[in-house]
């Protein structure tokens, strides 16, 4: 019984050990939000901020950043030119946790007012979807690995019969 009564305990410690704390969940659902304000600032270093030293980052058009150093390093001139008048908008956002120190956040945005690659202004909004793998490190969660997509407008049929958990506006013609 003794030792029924010592695992038992043990199994409990160790499912506690391994909960997510609120705040936990709190940071990692507010990095869309973060991400979005420092590009709000339009500055690739407070960009940055929240990824790891060794992130992995997709970008829309795929190219494929390693590291902190090289996001800075794209995104600096990227803001201060093509989307230094841009607004990104973060619209849902779903997340769960890998482990309690990793989580993965698939977020949906909108962005207006950038530039196209010749310079001229875009006249309509662009969506997509960004998923963060996101790893706590020294008590600050931070993303690793990253994947940004621009949408591509329209209903694909094969979506019929299946409820996506974010919807991209018009991408679904299930209501938003």
């Amino acid at each position: 019984m003794k030792h029924f009564l010592w695992g038992a305990f043990l199994l409990l410690f160790a499912a506690g050990a391994n909960a997510q704390s609120k705040a936990d969940e709190e940071a990692v659902r507010k990095l869309p939000q973060a991400f979005c304000e420092a590009w709000a600032m339009h500055d690739g270093h407070e960009l940055a901020k929240i990824m790891a030293d060794d992130v992995d980052f997709v970008t829309v058009a795929t190219t494929y950043l390693h590291g902190r150093t090289d996001f800075e390093k794209f995104h600096t001139p990227l803001l201060s030119w093509r989307f230094k008048d841009s607004t990104n908008t973060p619209l849902q956002t779903t997340m769960r946790f890998l482990r309690p120190d990793m989580a993965v956040v698939h977020w949906s945005w909108r962005i207006e007012h950038d530039r196209s690659m010749d310079g001229s202004m875009r006249s309509e909004p662009r969506y997509g979807m960004m998923t963060m793998v996101a790893e706590k490190r020294n008590d600050a969660w931070l993303v690793v690995v990253a994947q940004n997509t621009n949408a591509v407008l329209g209903v694909p049929p094969e979506l019929q019969d299946i409820k996506t958990p974010i919807a991209i506006p018009g991408t679904s013609d299930k209501p938003q």
